[in-house]
């Protein structure tokens, strides 16, 4: 009882003045969340959050690993402690789907502050989105308007489970090990990086508006790759004897192939390059303003 008059009592104060002064926050809090699942019948999890990276490791694993850090910032240790306590996360299985849905204060806040915002072309991509209908913004953590209220997801499961993430503002990572699987992984995110590292999936599909795409390794277990950017590049670091097909459509940059001695062709209005003798990934790369990038995986 106490803890929810002081968040009431804090939070009007704050209202009142125009939400909390950048040059208050004195103090930062993380709230973790941990917790594990048996990974009999689950086929897929989705992950929705407003702010903060995302990150995906698959094994060999009869569970599912969840771990959540929520991070807040205010005036002092207490108000950043009850702030954390403010947004809450669904951890639930829905018949064979594992959801991990970040819920927001909403009701209180619109704005939130997040202390790595991206510069792409001098652009910090959107601050205004729409989260669980709501029209919210995200800005620089020291603005005068936010409070500073974001989560970061790790998540560990099985090879044989697939992806869907839905993230507004953060970066996504993805590393993989173990065996491949039939699964799909689906991700996005409005303004953040993905990186994945020997995907276990075959089917993948990346979408950023704001953001680079990266393939550390190689495609790994992929077969076939879609990857759609606005504002960013793809950057495909391949291993010696690579086989596949790119197929690559842009409206403003350029191809970079610093991996092999072919060269793009045009079929059908789309840049196309047979990798070794063709048989293997085929990656489908659409982007409005970025640059393609070929290069030779680190050793």
């Amino acid at each position: 009882m106490r803890r929810s008059f002081l968040f009431v009592t804090v939070f009007g104060v704050l209202l009142l003045a125009g939400v909390l002064p950048a040059s208050a926050r004195k103090a930062q809090y993380i709230r973790p969340i941990v917790k594990t699942l048996p990974a009999d019948g689950l086929t897929q999890v989705v992950i929705q959050n407003l702010v903060g990276p995302i990150s995906i490791q698959t094994q060999d694993t009869p569970t599912v690993k969840v771990e959540v850090l929520i991070h807040g910032g205010g005036l002092d240790e207490t108000f950043a402690r009850t702030l954390t306590q403010q947004l809450d996360f669904q951890i639930q299985a829905f018949g064979p789907q594992l959801r991990i849905i970040g819920n927001y204060p909403l009701d209180h806040f619109r704005n939130f502050g997040y202390p790595y915002m991206k510069s792409i072309m001098f652009i910090h991509g959107t601050d205004t989105n729409e989260y669980q209908g709501k029209t919210v913004h995200i800005r620089a953590v020291d603005s005068k308007k936010a409070v500073e209220l974001w989560a970061e997801i790790r998540v560990t499961i099985p090879n044989s489970m697939g992806v869907v993430i839905r993230n507004t503002y953060g970066d996504v990572t993805v590393h993989g090990s173990g065996t491949a699987s039939n699964g799909l992984f689906d991700g996005f995110s409005d303004v953040g990086d993905f990186e994945i590292d020997n995907p276990r999936w075959s089917q993948i599909k990346v979408q950023s508006d704001y953001g680079k795409v990266s393939f550390m390794r190689g495609f790994g277990a992929a077969q076939d790759i879609h990857v759609n950017t606005s504002f960013g590049g793809a950057y495909f670091y391949l291993q010696p004897g690579a086989t596949g097909k790119i197929m690559a459509d842009k409206d403003l940059g350029f191809l970079h192939n610093n991996f092999t001695d072919s060269h793009f062709t045009t079929e059908n209005g789309s840049h196309v390059m047979v990798l070794g003798d063709g048989h293997g990934t085929v990656v489908h790369v659409d982007m409005s303003v970025g640059s393609l990038h070929l290069e030779r995986a680190a050793g």
